[in-house]
């Protein structure tokens, strides 16, 4: 339910005063003066009556006096006088920067060396300046409040908890955290993007030495919990887990690295009707060569580039077992992806964002995307991070209904074939 100020309620209990006040005095004239009709203000005027100049002087003196608050209620932006907040020290990045390693990652999520080098990517950013006379936070400074929100979640990812913690106003952190946020999504395709033909190379031939040839990715979904129900159309994000989500969709290289994501779409939505949404889906033309393909659990479609695992009875012969062994061995890499991804950026483990308005939604997706920018960015750089907090269960998806036609299923088969022989399984 919407909430109102206390200056909202005052004013809207005005209005009820001034029109029932009014129509009981009326009412009351009436009574009084067995009048056959209801009075304008003309025949107000024009009586000669003691009582009713009495009347009308008391109903206007009370009308002016309810539109005089009512006036002074809506001329004021604050309904109470405001207490002046405790002084403010300046933000202390010295203390920041001098912590040790380990404290140092638990509040920015990454080390020294990892922060600097994010910091040199964005410090020559155009957005963190501006002609006003009131100047931005230091980019270091608006750089580790961005990660910390990031990195947080449930109560400790309050405003209020950052602003007594950092001696920072409210304002400042969202605004240091959208500019931040900005300046990474613009950075976004150069560490987010699909690998090119020489690096699929690259991926299948390390692939091959797991007994799949022609595999240059992993692809899973994950859910994004957000702490309230979304303001329009909640229901939809209503997921199995009851709780409301978005659901995300990752793929990543034998090196962890996030190489294509999508998110937006409500938790309700299965794996594979987000998949068909992709553009490695649509146009598997752009991302694959010939004989090229990614591995899926079982709830995606079978097709030429996409081989899940086996489901149903079909699970349950010996050599489809063994084949899903096989699968599981080598993208067990994604789920270690999506763990450390939300382990991490632990705002990732539940939203804590509105979610009301378009815009709202805009926001809510370059927060997502920011978080897998960093993740590779810091990858890249050796900034490995060991907590990995992934809840997510290989097994643990939703059927599809899916006509599997004779040309997919022939060619998993023969991916099958080789993988069992590699193996030494036939």
């Amino acid at each position: 339910m919407p909430r109102y100020s206390a200056r909202q309620e005052f004013i809207h209990e005005l209005n009820k005063t001034r029109n029932k006040a009014k129509k009981q005095l009326v009412l009351s004239w009436l009574r009084i003066l067995l009048a056959p009709e209801w009075p304008t203000i003309g025949t107000m005027l024009g009586s000669n009556c003691r009582l009713t100049a009495l009347m009308l002087e008391w109903l206007f003196s009370q009308h002016l006096r309810v539109e005089a608050m009512l006036h002074r209620a809506l001329s004021s932006r604050y309904f109470i006088l405001r207490r002046p907040q405790m002084p403010r020290e300046e933000f202390n990045l010295m203390e920041l920067m001098t912590m040790r390693e380990i404290d140092f990652k638990q509040a920015v999520r990454t080390s020294h060396r990892g922060f600097h080098h994010i910091y040199s990517l964005i410090k020559q950013s155009p957005e963190f300046t501006n002609n006003s006379y009131c100047g931005q936070l230091d980019v270091c400074q608006q750089l580790a409040l961005t990660l910390e929100r990031l990195g947080s979640n449930g109560n400790g990812a309050s405003l209020g908890r950052f602003a007594r913690t950092y001696q920072v106003s409210r304002g400042s952190i969202v605004m240091a955290s959208r500019r931040v946020i900005k300046v990474l999504c613009d950075l976004g395709p150069q560490y987010i993007f699909w690998p090119n033909e020489e690096q699929r190379g690259e991926i299948s031939r390390h692939l091959a030495h797991e007994g799949f040839p022609g595999c240059v990715g992993f692809l899973d979904g994950t859910t994004i919990p957000l702490f309230q129900r979304p303001g329009v159309d909640g229901e939809v994000f209503y997921d199995r887990k009851k709780r409301y989500s978005l659901n995300v969709q990752v793929a990543c290289d034998h090196r962890k690295m996030i190489t294509a994501i999508l998110s937006g779409w409500p938790g309700s939505c299965g794996d594979s009707t987000m998949y068909k949404r992709m553009g490695l889906f649509e146009w598997p033309q752009d991302f694959f060569g010939w004989g090229q393909y990614i591995l899926t659990d079982s709830a995606y479609p079978l097709g030429l580039h996409c081989i899940p695992c086996y489901k149903g009875s079909a699970a349950n012969h010996n050599l489809n077992q063994s084949f899903n062994y096989y699968i599981a061995q080598s993208r067990v890499r994604i789920e270690h992806c999506l763990g450390v991804w939300k382990g991490r950026w632990g705002s990732l483990q539940n939203l804590r964002l509105a979610c009301n308005k378009a815009s709202d939604m805009i926001h809510i997706n370059n927060w997502i995307y920011v978080c897998a920018v960093l993740h590779n960015i810091l990858l890249e750089d050796g900034d490995n991070w060991h907590e990995e907090h992934g809840n997510e269960n290989v097994f643990e998806r939703q059927g599809v209904d899916r006509l599997e036609g004779n040309v997919p299923r022939a060619h998993r088969a023969h991916i099958q074939d080789h993988c069992l022989r590699f193996h030494g399984q036939i």
